[in-house]
Protein backbone atom coordinates (compact mmCIF):
# COMPACT_ATOMS: atom_id res chain seq x y z
CA UNK A 1 0.00 0.00 0.00
CA UNK A 2 1.59 3.26 -1.01
CA UNK A 3 2.03 6.24 1.60
CA UNK A 4 -0.55 8.81 1.14
CA UNK A 5 1.45 12.24 1.56
CA UNK A 6 -0.60 14.74 3.22
CA UNK A 7 -0.68 17.00 6.00
CA UNK A 8 -2.07 14.69 8.71
CA UNK A 9 1.25 12.18 7.65
CA UNK A 10 3.84 15.44 8.08
CA UNK A 11 1.91 15.97 11.39
CA UNK A 12 2.35 12.85 12.51
CA UNK A 13 6.05 13.00 11.74
CA UNK A 14 6.68 16.17 13.05
CA UNK A 15 4.43 15.36 16.63
CA UNK A 16 6.96 13.26 18.19
CA UNK A 17 9.98 15.97 17.50
CA UNK A 18 7.69 18.56 19.00
CA UNK A 19 6.87 16.84 21.98
CA UNK A 20 10.52 16.23 22.91
CA UNK A 21 11.36 19.02 25.26
CA UNK A 22 15.04 19.78 23.56
CA UNK A 23 15.42 18.79 20.21
CA UNK A 24 18.75 18.74 19.03
CA UNK A 25 20.20 20.14 16.27
CA UNK A 26 20.57 16.73 14.92
CA UNK A 27 17.04 15.78 15.46
CA UNK A 28 15.86 18.79 13.73
CA UNK A 29 18.36 17.52 10.84
CA UNK A 30 17.15 14.28 10.88
CA UNK A 31 13.84 15.67 10.57
CA UNK A 32 14.16 18.08 7.46
CA UNK A 33 16.05 15.27 6.14
CA UNK A 34 13.02 13.27 6.07
CA UNK A 35 10.66 15.95 4.63
CA UNK A 36 13.03 16.28 1.99
CA UNK A 37 13.13 12.84 0.87
CA UNK A 38 9.33 12.85 0.88
CA UNK A 39 8.89 16.32 -0.90
CA UNK A 40 11.43 15.62 -3.63
CA UNK A 41 9.97 11.76 -3.89
CA UNK A 42 6.61 13.83 -5.19
CA UNK A 43 7.90 16.36 -6.84
CA UNK A 44 9.95 14.68 -9.34
CA UNK A 45 7.05 12.37 -9.95
CA UNK A 46 4.95 15.21 -10.43
CA UNK A 47 2.85 15.94 -7.50
CA UNK A 48 2.79 19.20 -6.29
CA UNK A 49 -0.23 18.96 -4.15
CA UNK A 50 1.39 18.05 -0.71
CA UNK A 51 3.92 21.55 -1.45
CA UNK A 52 0.63 23.43 -2.10
CA UNK A 53 -1.18 21.91 1.06
CA UNK A 54 2.39 23.06 3.16
CA UNK A 55 2.20 26.83 1.58
CA UNK A 56 -1.56 26.74 2.19
CA UNK A 57 -1.84 25.91 6.02
CA UNK A 58 -3.50 28.02 7.72
CA UNK A 59 -3.86 26.68 10.71
CA UNK A 60 -2.42 28.79 13.91
CA UNK A 61 0.43 27.91 16.41
CA UNK A 62 2.26 25.92 13.54
CA UNK A 63 5.71 26.09 15.39
CA UNK A 64 9.35 25.93 14.45
CA UNK A 65 8.73 22.67 12.30
CA UNK A 66 5.96 23.28 10.26
CA UNK A 67 7.07 26.78 9.11
CA UNK A 68 10.81 25.11 8.30
CA UNK A 69 8.96 22.44 6.28
CA UNK A 70 7.16 25.31 4.25
CA UNK A 71 10.58 27.32 3.95
CA UNK A 72 11.70 23.29 2.40
CA UNK A 73 8.75 22.94 0.79
CA UNK A 74 8.64 26.10 -1.01
CA UNK A 75 12.61 25.53 -2.51
CA UNK A 76 11.88 22.27 -3.44
CA UNK A 77 8.98 23.21 -5.75
CA UNK A 78 11.01 24.53 -8.24
CA UNK A 79 12.88 21.42 -8.64
CA UNK A 80 9.99 20.63 -10.52
CA UNK A 81 10.97 23.61 -13.11
CA UNK A 82 8.18 25.64 -14.58
CA UNK A 83 5.22 24.37 -13.03
CA UNK A 84 6.79 24.46 -9.61
CA UNK A 85 7.04 28.09 -10.47
CA UNK A 86 4.00 28.55 -11.28
CA UNK A 87 2.70 26.72 -8.37
CA UNK A 88 4.17 29.18 -6.14
CA UNK A 89 3.00 31.85 -8.19
CA UNK A 90 -0.27 30.44 -7.96
CA UNK A 91 0.11 29.85 -3.89
CA UNK A 92 1.78 33.72 -3.62
CA UNK A 93 -1.64 34.88 -4.82
CA UNK A 94 -4.13 32.93 -3.05
CA UNK A 95 -2.91 32.62 0.10
CA UNK A 96 -4.20 34.30 2.96
CA UNK A 97 -2.35 36.01 6.15
CA UNK A 98 -2.00 33.27 7.82
CA UNK A 99 -0.97 31.10 5.49
CA UNK A 100 2.82 29.85 4.73
CA UNK A 101 2.44 31.44 1.17
CA UNK A 102 5.03 34.35 2.13
CA UNK A 103 7.57 31.12 1.67
CA UNK A 104 6.69 31.13 -1.97
CA UNK A 105 7.27 34.43 -2.52
CA UNK A 106 10.81 34.09 -0.89
CA UNK A 107 11.35 31.46 -2.87
CA UNK A 108 10.89 32.78 -6.03
CA UNK A 109 12.85 35.70 -5.06
CA UNK A 110 15.45 33.69 -4.07
CA UNK A 111 16.09 31.97 -7.30
CA UNK A 112 15.64 34.30 -9.58
CA UNK A 113 18.23 36.73 -8.04
CA UNK A 114 20.27 33.49 -8.54
CA UNK A 115 20.94 33.18 -4.31
CA UNK A 116 21.22 29.91 -2.51
CA UNK A 117 17.89 27.95 -1.62
CA UNK A 118 17.63 27.55 1.67
CA UNK A 119 18.56 31.37 1.96
CA UNK A 120 22.27 31.27 2.97
CA UNK A 121 22.71 31.79 6.91
CA UNK A 122 19.14 30.56 7.72
CA UNK A 123 18.62 28.21 10.09
CA UNK A 124 17.10 25.53 7.75
CA UNK A 125 20.40 25.92 5.40
CA UNK A 126 22.43 24.30 8.38
CA UNK A 127 20.21 21.76 9.24
CA UNK A 128 19.81 20.41 5.15
CA UNK A 129 23.94 21.02 5.01
CA UNK A 130 23.09 21.53 1.02
CA UNK A 131 21.85 23.71 -1.46
CA UNK A 132 18.75 22.32 -3.29
CA UNK A 133 19.55 22.40 -6.86
CA UNK A 134 18.02 24.86 -9.34
CA UNK A 135 19.22 25.54 -12.94
CA UNK A 136 19.95 28.64 -15.13
CA UNK A 137 16.57 28.30 -17.05
CA UNK A 138 14.22 28.24 -13.89
CA UNK A 139 16.13 30.94 -12.39
CA UNK A 140 15.36 32.86 -15.26
CA UNK A 141 11.66 32.27 -15.03
CA UNK A 142 11.21 32.99 -10.96
CA UNK A 143 12.98 35.99 -11.99
CA UNK A 144 10.49 37.15 -14.57
CA UNK A 145 7.69 35.50 -12.24
CA UNK A 146 8.93 37.75 -9.13
CA UNK A 147 8.31 40.84 -11.45
CA UNK A 148 5.26 40.05 -12.60
CA UNK A 149 4.00 39.14 -8.87
CA UNK A 150 4.90 42.61 -7.92
CA UNK A 151 2.43 44.47 -10.46
CA UNK A 152 0.25 41.89 -9.85
CA UNK A 153 0.07 43.18 -6.49
CA UNK A 154 -0.97 46.73 -7.03
CA UNK A 155 -4.49 44.65 -7.01
CA UNK A 156 -4.30 42.57 -4.69
CA UNK A 157 -3.68 43.90 -1.31
CA UNK A 158 -3.44 40.34 0.57
CA UNK A 159 -0.19 39.94 -2.01
CA UNK A 160 0.85 43.99 -1.49
CA UNK A 161 1.27 43.12 2.14
CA UNK A 162 3.11 40.04 2.31
CA UNK A 163 5.91 41.61 -0.41
CA UNK A 164 6.13 44.67 2.27
CA UNK A 165 6.19 42.24 5.33
CA UNK A 166 9.21 40.63 3.46
CA UNK A 167 10.24 43.70 2.21
CA UNK A 168 10.28 45.01 6.04
CA UNK A 169 11.89 41.86 7.16
CA UNK A 170 14.50 41.90 5.07
CA UNK A 171 15.69 45.72 5.42
CA UNK A 172 16.24 45.39 9.62
CA UNK A 173 18.25 41.92 8.27
CA UNK A 174 20.54 43.59 5.69
CA UNK A 175 20.90 46.61 8.14
CA UNK A 176 22.17 44.91 10.91
CA UNK A 177 24.62 42.66 8.99
CA UNK A 178 25.82 46.55 6.85
CA UNK A 179 24.57 44.74 3.06
CA UNK A 180 22.74 46.18 0.57
CA UNK A 181 18.51 45.36 0.41
CA UNK A 182 17.83 44.08 -3.22
CA UNK A 183 14.34 42.75 -2.55
CA UNK A 184 13.30 46.28 -1.49
CA UNK A 185 15.25 48.29 -4.57
CA UNK A 186 13.52 45.35 -7.10
CA UNK A 187 10.25 46.14 -5.52
CA UNK A 188 10.94 49.73 -6.04
CA UNK A 189 11.77 49.98 -9.36
CA UNK A 190 7.99 48.95 -9.61
CA UNK A 191 5.92 50.63 -7.32
CA UNK A 192 5.46 54.27 -7.41
CA UNK A 193 8.05 55.92 -5.53
CA UNK A 194 6.45 59.62 -6.01
CA UNK A 195 4.66 59.81 -2.65
CA UNK A 196 7.35 58.97 -0.63
CA UNK A 197 9.67 61.78 0.80
CA UNK A 198 12.55 61.20 3.01
CA UNK A 199 15.58 63.41 3.09
CA UNK A 200 19.11 63.39 4.68
CA UNK A 201 18.19 66.24 7.04
CA UNK A 202 14.94 64.67 7.94
CA UNK A 203 17.25 61.77 8.97
CA UNK A 204 20.71 63.71 10.52
CA UNK A 205 18.21 65.27 12.78
CA UNK A 206 16.53 62.24 13.99
CA UNK A 207 19.96 60.63 14.57
CA UNK A 208 20.86 63.48 16.69
CA UNK A 209 17.82 63.41 18.70
CA UNK A 210 18.45 59.45 19.42
CA UNK A 211 22.02 60.63 20.56
CA UNK A 212 20.41 63.09 22.93
CA UNK A 213 18.72 61.74 26.46
CA UNK A 214 15.60 63.35 25.89
CA UNK A 215 11.54 62.69 27.14
CA UNK A 216 9.84 60.56 25.24
CA UNK A 217 7.54 62.27 24.26
CA UNK A 218 9.66 64.66 22.30
CA UNK A 219 11.14 61.42 20.36
CA UNK A 220 7.09 60.68 19.91
CA UNK A 221 6.80 64.64 18.78
CA UNK A 222 8.99 64.04 15.60
CA UNK A 223 7.93 60.65 14.89
CA UNK A 224 4.45 62.56 14.69
CA UNK A 225 5.50 64.96 12.51
CA UNK A 226 7.54 62.60 9.95
CA UNK A 227 5.58 59.14 10.42
CA UNK A 228 7.69 58.13 7.16
CA UNK A 229 10.06 57.13 9.94
CA UNK A 230 8.42 54.62 11.34
CA UNK A 231 6.82 53.18 8.31
CA UNK A 232 7.77 54.29 4.57
CA UNK A 233 4.36 53.11 3.35
CA UNK A 234 1.95 54.18 6.06
CA UNK A 235 -1.33 55.47 4.37
CA UNK A 236 -2.80 56.73 7.68
CA UNK A 237 -0.85 57.75 10.93
CA UNK A 238 -2.94 58.55 14.40
CA UNK A 239 -0.79 59.40 17.57
CA UNK A 240 -2.36 58.62 20.99
CA UNK A 241 -5.10 57.22 19.71
CA UNK A 242 -7.60 55.75 22.74
CA UNK A 243 -9.00 52.45 23.15
CA UNK A 244 -11.80 52.78 24.93
CA UNK A 245 -11.49 53.88 28.79
CA UNK A 246 -8.91 51.59 29.20
CA UNK A 247 -5.20 52.45 27.32
CA UNK A 248 -3.82 55.08 24.76
CA UNK A 249 -1.71 53.97 22.21
CA UNK A 250 1.24 56.05 21.29
CA UNK A 251 0.28 55.65 17.55
CA UNK A 252 -1.78 53.89 14.89
CA UNK A 253 -0.49 52.78 11.58
CA UNK A 254 -3.28 52.15 8.87
CA UNK A 255 -1.16 50.69 5.89
CA UNK A 256 -1.63 51.09 1.90
CA UNK A 257 -2.98 48.13 2.02
CA UNK A 258 -5.39 48.50 4.48
CA UNK A 259 -3.60 46.40 7.47
CA UNK A 260 -2.97 48.30 10.75
CA UNK A 261 -0.04 48.34 13.39
CA UNK A 262 -0.19 49.50 16.63
CA UNK A 263 2.66 51.30 17.87
CA UNK A 264 4.22 51.48 21.52
CA UNK A 265 7.49 53.92 21.72
CA UNK A 266 9.71 53.53 24.25
CA UNK A 267 13.31 55.67 24.93
CA UNK A 268 16.71 55.29 23.22
CA UNK A 269 18.04 55.40 26.55
CA UNK A 270 15.61 52.84 27.67
CA UNK A 271 17.58 48.88 28.10
CA UNK A 272 16.33 45.86 26.35
CA UNK A 273 18.32 43.94 28.48
CA UNK A 274 19.81 43.88 31.73
CA UNK A 275 23.93 43.68 32.77
CA UNK A 276 23.00 39.91 33.18
CA UNK A 277 21.53 39.72 29.95
CA UNK A 278 17.96 39.04 30.66
CA UNK A 279 14.99 40.91 29.11
CA UNK A 280 15.04 44.11 31.54
CA UNK A 281 11.64 45.12 33.34
CA UNK A 282 10.90 48.07 30.67
CA UNK A 283 10.70 45.94 28.17
CA UNK A 284 8.89 43.48 29.25
CA UNK A 285 5.97 46.27 30.56
CA UNK A 286 6.60 48.03 27.00
CA UNK A 287 5.86 44.77 25.41
CA UNK A 288 3.03 44.08 27.76
CA UNK A 289 1.53 47.15 26.32
CA UNK A 290 1.37 46.12 23.03
CA UNK A 291 -0.33 42.51 23.97
CA UNK A 292 -2.90 44.90 25.99
CA UNK A 293 -3.27 46.99 22.84
CA UNK A 294 -3.61 43.77 20.28
CA UNK A 295 -6.04 41.71 22.89
CA UNK A 296 -8.34 44.90 23.59
CA UNK A 297 -9.02 45.23 19.69
CA UNK A 298 -9.70 41.37 19.44
CA UNK A 299 -12.01 41.61 22.40
CA UNK A 300 -13.79 44.83 21.34
CA UNK A 301 -13.75 44.93 17.36
CA UNK A 302 -17.16 45.61 16.87
CA UNK A 303 -16.15 49.03 18.60
CA UNK A 304 -12.96 49.45 17.36
CA UNK A 305 -14.14 49.45 13.39
CA UNK A 306 -16.46 52.69 14.47
CA UNK A 307 -12.56 54.88 14.57
CA UNK A 308 -10.65 52.65 12.81
CA UNK A 309 -12.14 51.04 9.73
CA UNK A 310 -11.66 47.25 9.15
CA UNK A 311 -8.96 47.02 11.71
CA UNK A 312 -8.20 43.57 12.75
CA UNK A 313 -5.61 41.71 14.67
CA UNK A 314 -3.14 44.76 14.16
CA UNK A 315 0.61 43.69 13.69
CA UNK A 316 2.08 45.18 16.99
CA UNK A 317 5.59 47.41 16.62
CA UNK A 318 7.91 48.62 19.48
CA UNK A 319 10.44 50.96 19.48
CA UNK A 320 13.07 51.05 22.35
CA UNK A 321 16.70 51.46 23.14
CA UNK A 322 20.19 51.56 21.30
CA UNK A 323 21.46 48.43 18.36
CA UNK A 324 25.08 49.83 19.63
CA UNK A 325 23.97 48.93 23.27
CA UNK A 326 23.66 45.51 22.51
CA UNK A 327 26.37 42.86 22.52
CA UNK A 328 26.50 40.19 20.15
CA UNK A 329 24.53 37.42 22.09
CA UNK A 330 21.97 40.56 22.90
CA UNK A 331 21.38 40.60 19.23
CA UNK A 332 21.21 37.04 18.43
CA UNK A 333 18.62 36.86 21.33
CA UNK A 334 16.38 39.94 20.09
CA UNK A 335 16.14 38.29 16.42
CA UNK A 336 15.30 34.87 18.25
CA UNK A 337 12.90 36.42 19.91
CA UNK A 338 11.66 38.54 16.59
CA UNK A 339 11.61 35.47 14.56
CA UNK A 340 9.53 33.39 17.11
CA UNK A 341 7.00 36.54 17.35
CA UNK A 342 4.12 35.97 15.11
CA UNK A 343 2.32 39.06 15.72
CA UNK A 344 5.09 42.02 17.12
CA UNK A 345 8.53 43.18 15.91
CA UNK A 346 10.44 44.99 17.97
CA UNK A 347 13.40 47.68 16.56
CA UNK A 348 15.73 49.98 18.04
CA UNK A 349 16.13 53.82 17.23
CA UNK A 350 18.83 53.18 15.06
CA UNK A 351 17.39 50.46 13.27
CA UNK A 352 14.41 53.42 12.09
CA UNK A 353 17.65 55.43 11.15
CA UNK A 354 19.06 52.62 9.22
CA UNK A 355 16.22 51.63 7.43
CA UNK A 356 15.10 55.31 6.67
CA UNK A 357 18.53 55.38 4.79
CA UNK A 358 18.27 52.53 2.59
CA UNK A 359 15.13 53.56 1.40
CA UNK A 360 16.67 56.95 0.82
CA UNK A 361 19.78 55.34 -1.02
CA UNK A 362 17.17 52.77 -3.15
CA UNK A 363 15.24 55.47 -3.88
CA UNK A 364 18.03 58.10 -5.42
CA UNK A 365 19.67 54.92 -6.98
CA UNK A 366 15.71 54.78 -8.85
CA UNK A 367 15.75 57.88 -9.92
CA UNK A 368 19.62 57.54 -11.46
CA UNK A 369 18.31 54.66 -13.09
Amino acid sequence: MSQNYDLPWLDSLIAPHQQEPNCSHECKAALMGEVRRALLERVLAGDLSLVKQILLDERRNKGLHLSMCAELAAGIALVAGPPGVKLLVDVAQEGGYSSESEEAIKSIWLAGSNQSLPEAGAYLASLLGAEISVNGFVRQKASEAFDDLVLASKENAVLFSKLLAIANSDSIKHQVHGSGNEFAERLIRVFSAGSITVSTALLDKFEVLVADNLREEEYQRYLKAHPIILDPLAAEVVPKHRLGDDYITDFVIRRHDGRYLVVEIEKPQDKIFTSSGDFSAPFSHALGQVLDFQGWVAEQNSYARKKLPHIENPRGLLVMGRREDLTDHQERKLRRWCANSNSIDVVTFDDLVAVGRQLLSSLRRFDEG
